[in-house]
């Protein structure tokens, strides 16, 4: 078999429990491994940091779910969003949804037009702090703002189904629309997908499909579990899912992460 020589992680529902914590087993297991590890999140890089800082880690990471390539005080590779797209969609989604929960992130910050539950739910797993504004007026204004990624929210799973829908219907050809969680839906440049992430490390460390590993649970994890030689879906992903992966590890909430490097990369015991 060969060696894994570089770790790729998802992080809410597979790395992390359900209360978005990494257990001190997995922590020292990430550590013990001595691997390369990299985070591949939808997550903005300033809700990555402190799980960064958490495991040490000094590789490249991914955030807006591959449209940020970073490492510790450095940008490695950015795909914003074409400004004009973004600015759009945001016009067609108010127009059209006008009770959708609504946010944009560009490099730094992160914009909403309310504040309710769901973005206080979203608070819990962040540092940052939203700024209230105009999204219309704000990316108007503003023609030079990077956005990397317009989010969705609603607790409603078929309306975020019809949402995702009308909006593939446009046909804009710079876009991807993403489900990343059952009531989120994320919008970010074309070239922002996890597969094209792991790609480019995998390229910039001269690594073969076969020497690299990954972990998911999500729809949004699917390219990346393809693009690695070992992929290693949870216990508590979806029935599809479990059909990409070449192994299945235990949940999140049983250090399956953990479980599955000495398993299936270190040769450890668990």
């Amino acid at each position: 078999m060969t060696k894994i020589k570089h770790i790729f992680s998802d992080l809410d529902g597979t790395l992390l429990d359900d209360q978005g914590k990494i257990s001190k087993k997995t922590q020292e297991v990430i550590e013990n491994s001595n691997l390369p590890f990299s985070l591949v999140s939808a997550r903005a890089p300033q809700a990555m940091e402190s799980l960064i800082n958490q495991l040490n880690l000094k590789s490249s990471q991914v955030a807006f779910n591959g449209g940020l390539i970073f490492a510790k005080n450095e940008v490695i590779k950015a795909n914003p969003m074409v400004h004009a797209s973004a600015q759009e969609l945001i016009k067609t989604i108010k127009k059209d949804y006008p009770e959708i929960n609504l946010s944009l992130y560009s490099l730094s910050d992160w914009y909403v037009e309310k504040i309710d539950k769901d973005i206080e739910q979203e608070m819990q797993f962040t540092p940052q702090v939203p700024k209230l504004v105009d999204l219309e007026t704000l990316i108007t204004e503003r023609p030079r703002l990077e956005i990397f990624k317009i989010l969705l929210i609603t607790p409603n799973e078929s309306k975020l189904e019809e949402i995702k829908k009308h909006l593939e219907k446009l046909n804009f050809p710079d876009i991807i629309i993403q489900k990343t969680w059952e009531t989120y839906l994320e919008i970010t440049h074309l070239e922002a997908q996890k597969a094209k992430a792991v790609q480019f490390i995998a390229q910039r460390e001269q690594l073969e499909q076969s020497e690299l590993a990954a972990f998911g649970d999500n729809e949004n994890d699917l390219s990346m579990l393809k693009a690695v030689g070992l992929p290693i879906v949870m216990a508590n992903a979806s029935d599809d899912l479990k059909k990409i992966g070449k192994v299945i590890t235990k949940s999140n909430t049983e250090d399956g992460v953990a479980y599955g490097i000495q398993k299936y990369i270190t040769d450890s015991p668990f």
